[in-house]
């Protein structure tokens, strides 16, 4: 089972899909029921969302779609909804 310390520094590989399937049912069962991990779980969630969204429908200045994606990968820019 996950602690707070692995999750939190697994949090992006798990919201990108990266990570092992027993890797992410350990920190599916650490989210469900530690209430310290949920808001960082959900903000960095939500914030992909966003980016995701705003680079998808506005128009963006020249080069930060590059440095988006240069920080989060090509993949953060799908239509795939975070676990």
């Amino acid at each position: 089972m996950a602690n707070c310390t692995e999750t939190l520094e697994e949090l992006h590989r798990f919201l990108d899909k990266e990570l092992p399937a027993a890797t992410v049912n350990d920190i599916m069962e650490h989210l469900a029921t530690c209430f310290d991990c949920q808001p960082a779980f959900e903000f960095h969630a939500d914030l992909k969302r966003i980016i995701r969204e705003k680079a998808q429908k506005d128009e963006l200045p020249p080069g930060l779609l590059d440095k988006v994606k240069a920080c989060f990968g090509d993949a953060f820019l799908s239509d795939e909804t975070p676990q």
